[in-house]
């Protein structure tokens, strides 16, 4: 079949006997050029069931065309590589060909990680150094005085305690193995077998090493592979995973190394294109919300309180002196900024988007060298130490000479441009190097009704103050006031200041480091997390699951731990040992008499709890399955109430066995509900009929999250119409300023989650499971979620219109294309308003609104030349009132200034440099009319126009009265009669001042997107 020397000189004919999926053949069309032109490493990410063996395999017989080694986690991955080579076939057999041996190695060699990565064990040289290490750490930890003493401790240990001395010797092994790999001395470590596989690998000439589930290379596998690939003559390395690794939990060099052997991913094959090829199930994400506990709500209730607290040691008045300010105003230098900084251009880059530094909790850069007394160059920013001196609080002031409190130390710090060190010469120096202190300390001031400086431009925002999470702004505000105030005051009552601030912000989950703040654990967000209201949220979940699908319900409640282990100190009162555990869930669902029909089974690492009512059937079912499978177990029953708790006996009782046990039982509908742990039911676990999945855990991380999700998307034989739904439930209070962690929590998982909307496309974040939830905050609640609820409730049942919304055979095309969404405020006074046209029969709906302007938009837009002609506008409504709009054919520069567009015509006013007014008909009944019948008073009754809003004109239509003119004209044409006027005279502004006054500004909400179809 081919010539055999140091490797395979002639690589045979191989090809594919079926035909490649779309998902499978964008991934070969993207990296055949990539190999053609000496590319060496392949990246693949794809969900579970969407063909990763295949698309391995074809690479291999027909991209690379070189002798293969793929490496897999467990025996039975390894095989499934090997079983599929039936699908490719060539000028002869490939059987002989294909080895699953560490012994052989042949065309294609599938093997475990385990095979060529073996550590060495119990070796004389192992174990010199294990021991050595061993001695070291007993002298450095005081329980020996000398090597020699150390090494009659652990002498009389081998003699007397074996066990314990395997134990520890065992992890003195691992740690020296691990301190060789991370020096890159891995293959020292190796054992024999190990050595010998990789020497036949190399013999063979290995071109092509496909590493399968490769995330788990981030330890011992991954530093062996690394050291491998050179020893191995650099070959093609292919990495395949459904869950790419975020470096959480891994050592930093551990996941540089990964990320150097496997480089950037060069595809990730979305959930929604292999579910539009058919080879997922369809599913829909929704969301349960419940209100905290009356003692939960309380303790909420007291971060706000803690809150306040902290802000009054801040604010309170103290002594000030006015040679103290003489002193600083003195030894502050002025940076000599960068000539662009002086651009008003420049610093309005930061003004678009005003909320968007208050909800983020970054750090900022440290400006101020303390070793050297000097401010510190920013990265790729240079500065003249010659022309600037660091802000002394010199220490020749009296100790009486406090920092001053924090709201007249923001306006200071904004009047004089101050940041850290140095004073910045413009506003927008300020803003370019800390826009998230200057957003977030004119929010402070303003919401406190303080003015700001003059020359400081005052905050707008989309939203009403009251709206804005408190804690979002004074996060940052309370950060630089420690660090770039206290801190550095000479007063030592000022640092004693600092550390209460620091303390109080702990307790709201902030921590201030020395060059920035971060999130750390909150107990309010522990309280919230595993609110025991969480588990009452099963109850109306299952409910309705069960009346939509009877009997052919297969449900899975996932959650952390089996118990919560520990809790946070002060809050035990409220967590007990089982809230937010497995053990909580079950007990629920077997109390409640509905969801006990399910006979619901609890299986953990340590646990199996089974519904008294299926005791008997599960205890004749489980004794012929174990008997079929010849293992040696025999079970015992504890009776509870409510359950039993089954033990067993036997040398073959043990997780593994019972997993797999009760998922076939699970399988049959002996139980249609399971509940566990998502360590045991999270990887690697397979139930295809899996329809609802209750997600009860806290996991954020992108790796486990698209873990657990991944359960529910295998195609059920049995259903081929499968529709799965998703489920999370999230603990709400937004009143209060912690109130909103839970949902926080509930963003960061689905924002690398792909969905289905409401209205047919795909959308990735939370806004696919609900158009009301955005980044922000969950809109349309207003104090109460229960409609919410019963829409999800509703949506439950209509796994069919999911389907069709999926559009199953529809190409998917991955590139995102820019959507607006909004809800319109419509204001009582222009509800019975009619288009102001003829032959206008309907008042105007958001949707008619939302697409006349638009459509006024796009023809103006294509009349200067800023759009190509043909473009069409997509209208489409979504629950809760809100419409999307975007443009179909359009590039996503096309469709991002269309979408910026709109943005200014319907939301709220920012200073724009042209308004227009919006006119609607209203009718003028008379005796005359109010007789007539309904549909002949459009024809005879008397109307008058009355001007109900006024709206700013685009930006990219407003630079010059040419282009305000087209706009003018379409508006005209399609909105409302009205001419367009210059905006940035004073007296023009203080009219629109006053029409704010009156409610004749645009409001509600706006939510700019990509999607996908």
């Amino acid at each position: 079949m081919a010539t055999r020397g140091c490797g395979f000189l002639n690589f045979p004919t191989i090809k594919f006997q079926g035909k490649l999926r779309p998902s499978q053949q964008q991934v070969v069309d993207l990296v055949r050029p990539q190999l053609e032109a000496g590319e060496r490493q392949l990246y693949v990410v794809a969900p579970p069931g969407s063909g990763k063996t295949v698309l391995g395999l074809y690479l291999w017989a027909e991209c690379v065309r070189r002798p293969a080694l793929v490496l897999s986690p467990n025996s039975a991955i390894q095989a499934q590589w090997a079983a599929r080579i039936d699908l490719f076939a060539g000028d002869a057999p490939l059987g002989p060909e294909v080895s699953t041996s560490a012994d052989r190695a042949g065309l294609l060699t599938s093997l475990t990680y385990q095979a060529v990565t073996l550590p060495r064990r119990g070796d004389d040289g192992l174990d010199e150094a294990a021991i050595g290490l061993w001695q070291d750490r007993l002298v450095e930890e005081g329980q020996a005085q000398d090597p020699t003493e150390a090494q009659v401790w652990i002498r009389d240990l081998k003699r007397h305690n074996v066990d314990y001395y395997e134990q520890r010797l065992s992890a003195y092994r691992k740690q020296i193995r691990d301190e060789a790999g991370q020096r890159g001395e891995s293959f020292e470590m190796l054992h024999d077998s190990s050595l010998r596989t990789l020497t036949r690998l190399r013999d063979i000439g290995v071109g092509l090493i496909i590493l399968d589930e490769c995330h788990h290379l981030l330890g011992h596998w991954g530093r062996v592979l690394a050291d491998a690939r050179e020893y191995l003559n650099d070959p093609v390395i292919l990495g395949l995973t459904a869950t790419p690794p975020d470096g959480s939990g891994a050592s930093p060099a551990d996941f540089q190394r990964y990320a150097e052997m496997l480089g950037e991913i060069d595809h990730d094959v979305p959930v929604p294109a292999v579910v539009r090829d058919g080879f997922l199930a369809p599913y829909q994400d929704l969301v349960y919300f419940v209100r905290p506990t009356a003692e939960e709500l309380r303790y909420v209730a007291q971060a706000d309180q803690h809150l306040a607290q902290v802000l009054e040691l801040a604010c309170a008045p103290r002594e000030h002196s006015a040679e103290m300010a003489a002193v600083e105003d003195a030894a502050a230098a002025e940076l000599e900024e960068p000539e662009q900084d002086e651009s008003e251009e420049e610093s309005a880059e930061f003004e678009e988007d005003p909320l968007s530094a208050l909800h983020v909790m970054s750090s900022s850069e440290a400006v101020f060298d303390e070793s050297t007394g000097a401010p510190a160059a920013l990265p790729g920013e240079e500065m003249e130490f010659d022309d600037l001196e660091p802000v002394v609080h010199g220490l020749e002031r009296e100790e009486s000479n406090r920092t001053a409190a924090l709201a007249e130390w923001l306006f200071t710090a904004l009047q004089e441009r101050r940041h850290a060190a140095v004073r910045l010469k413009s506003w927008g120096a300020l803003v370019k190097r800390d826009p998230e202190f200057c957003q977030a300390a004119r929010a402070f001031l303003q919401m406190r009704a303080i003015p700001l400086p003059e020359n400081v431009p005052p905050l707008e925002l989309d939203q009403e103050w009251s709206e804005v999470p408190e804690i979002s702004i004074v996060v940052p505000v309370l950060d630089r006031y420690v660090r770039h105030a206290l801190r550095r005051s000479p007063n030592p009552a000022d640092h004693e200041l600092a550390k209460q601030i620091i303390a109080g912000l702990r307790m709201l989950g902030v921590q201030i480091t020395e060059t920035g703040c971060q999130a750390c654990a909150s107990p309010v967000g522990r309280v919230l997390a595993y609110s025991q209201a969480k588990v009452s949220a099963l109850l109306p979940i299952l409910t309705a699951e069960m009346e939509a699908m009877g009997d052919r319900l297969r449900a899975v409640v996932v959650t952390d731990f089996e118990k919560t282990s520990a809790t946070l100190a002060g809050i035990e009162h409220l967590l007990n040992e089982e809230a937010g555990g497995a053990i909580a869930a079950f007990r629920a669902l077997v109390r409640n008499e509905k969801t006990d029909d399910l006979n619901p089974i609890l299986v953990t690492g340590s646990s199996v709890l089974v519904d008294d009512d299926l005791a008997e059937t599960f205890d004749q079912a489980a004794e012929a399955w174990l008997a079929e499978g010849g293992y040696d177990a025999k079970l015992t029953y504890a009776e509870e109430e409510g359950f039993h708790v089954v033990s067993g006996s036997g040398k073959d009782w043990c997780p593994r066995v019972y997993v797999q046990m009760i998922t076939e039982l699970f399988q049959r509908g002996l139980t249609r509900c399971l509940v566990g742990t998502r360590g045991l039911l999270g990887e690697g676990w397979d139930a295809n009929k899996i329809n609802v999945l209750i997600d009860l855990t806290t996991v954020t991380t992108s790796m486990s999250v698209r873990q657990l999700r991944g359960r529910s998307f295998r195609l059920d034989p049995a259903w081929p119409e499968k529709v799965a739904n998703n489920w999370d439930v999230i603990c709400l209070a937004p009143e209060f300023s912690k109130g909103l962690d839970d949902y926080a929590r509930f963003i960061r998982k689905h924002e690398n989650i792909f969905g289905v909307t409401d209205d047919a496309v795909i959308e990735k974040g939370v806004g696919h499971v609900h158009a009301a939830l955005t980044q922000r905050k969950p809109e349309l609640l207003d104090g109460s979620t229960a409609e919410l609820n019963q829409e999800m409730l509703a949506r439950a049942a209509q796994r069919d219109q999911v389907r069709a919304l999926w559009k199953i055979g529809k190409p998917y095309d991955g590139e995102p294309v820019h959507t607006f969404e909004a809800r319109l405020e419509r204001r009582d006074s222009e509800r019975a308003g009619f288009p102001p046209f003829s032959g206008q029969r309907e008042t105007w709906s958001s949707e008619s609104l939302s697409q006349s302007i638009g459509t006024a938009i796009l023809y103006a837009l294509e009349d200067a030349k800023l759009l190509p002609a043909g473009r069409r506008l997509k209208t489409s409504t979504r629950d809760g009132g809100y419409v999307r709009l975007f443009l179909e054919e359009a590039s996503g520069e096309e469709s991002q200034r269309f979408v910026q567009a709109l943005q200014e015509a319907l939301g709220p006013l920012h200073r724009p440099r042209y308004v227009i007014p919006r006119k609607a008909k209203f009718a003028q009944g008379n005796w005359f009319t109010r007789r007539l019948p309904e549909f002949l008073k459009t024809y005879f009754e008397p109307s008058e126009l009355r001007t109900v809003m006024i709206h700013a004109v685009p930006s990219d239509l407003a630079r010059n009265r040419e282009l305000v003119a087209m706009y003018e004209k379409y508006w005209n044409q399609l909105v409302s009669p009205g001419e367009a006027v210059f905006a940035l005279r004073t007296e023009t502004e203080e009219e629109i001042a006053a029409m704010t006054r009156e409610g004749l500004t645009p409001g509600g909400s706006f939510h700019a997107k990509e999607i996908f179809r």
